[in-house]
């Protein structure tokens, strides 16, 4: 896609701790809609918890309106290479005939061309500040008027009911950590309090599994640093994971050490012998990372040390 300065994609960018997050689609919905009006309202100042597993328990949802439209719609901008919006929605029906079935697809089209449409208006609009709660609220609630200049109010809880959760939540995330009058006890409480009301069952468990995998890299690099033997490395990990957990990272070390040793072999060996190590040392899959692997590993060599102190 060329025409339009935007990056496909609905998710809202959220910075936090110096990262950008975005929500990620639901890849595994139904399809199915009926184009509705637009409703031209303005966004409220602070907008409602909803939660997902109850926003639309009064109704049978409406199968297209799914975020996984979302991700149809993103994949075909990038597929048409367009020079204008014209020549995208001449391209669009046999673009989206890939993906949805022949009596859905004439209202998807009209979905996607008021995305289409949406999303270059919100071209208009500054990014917030990195780190700034503030901003990020003020900017989630000028992009929710927006999509309600475009789609009737069942069209925006089907089409981006996850994302707009998922990012009042990180607002609540970022305002909580601003916040210095509160202790820690209170934010932890406080945050777990906003993942209830904001977040589905689903991406709970989504996030739960990202904190985990971060916690475990936090506490592998600390591990490493002080060098603890593997003994050592069971016992911390067992005691804060369990032992089904700690029994798995110490194969993965296990693993992890043996890659390395075959690649200290290997780069320490002559031109005409690394020849013959490729095959005896590596199968077919390994032989694929083996020169991405030994330039990570010049380019970390290469790498100068922090000064002692130094940020």
């Amino acid at each position: 896609m060329r025409w339009v300065p935007w990056a496909a994609g609905g998710a809202v960018l959220i910075a936090v701790g110096g990262g950008w997050l975005a929500s990620l689609p639901d890849e595994d919905g139904p399809f199915a809609a009926e184009r509705g009006p637009a409703a031209a309202t303005t966004a409220t100042a602070s907008p409602e918890p909803r939660p997902a597993q109850t926003a639309t328990a009064a109704a049978v949802p409406d199968a297209l309106l799914n975020s996984a439209l979302i991700s149809i719609f993103d994949q075909v901008l990038s597929e048409a290479q367009a020079d204008n919006k014209a020549a995208f929605m001449a391209k669009a029906p046999a673009l989206l005939a890939k993906y949805l079935r022949e009596d859905w697809r004439v209202r998807a089209l009209g979905l996607l061309e008021r995305y289409v449409d949406m999303q270059e208006a919100l071209t208009s609009m500054p990014p917030p500040a990195p780190g700034d709660p503030a901003q990020l609220r003020r900017a989630l609630q000028a992009r929710e008027a927006m999509r309600r200049r475009y789609f009737a109010p069942e069209e925006i809880e089907g089409l981006f009911g996850d994302q707009i959760r998922q990012d009042n939540f990180m607002a609540d995330k970022l305002e909580l950590l601003a916040n210095a009058a509160l202790t820690p006890e209170q934010r932890t409480a406080a945050l777990k309090q906003s993942e209830q009301a904001w977040l589905s069952p689903e991406q709970r468990e989504v996030r739960r599994e990202a904190v985990a995998h971060a916690d475990v890299m936090q506490q592998t690099a600390a591990l490493e640093a002080r060098g603890a033997s593997p003994q050592e490395r069971f016992a911390a990990r067992s005691k804060a994971y369990g032992y089904e957990v700690a029994r798995n990272l110490a194969a993965l070390d296990q693993e992890d050490q043996d890659w390395n040793a075959r690649l200290d072999r290997y780069a320490a060996a002559s031109e005409a012998e690394q020849a013959r190590l490729r095959e005896t040392l590596f199968n077919e899959t390994e032989r694929l990372r083996l020169s991405g692997a030994l330039a990570m590993r010049s380019a970390a060599a290469r790498k100068p040390a922090a000064p002692p102190g130094g940020q």
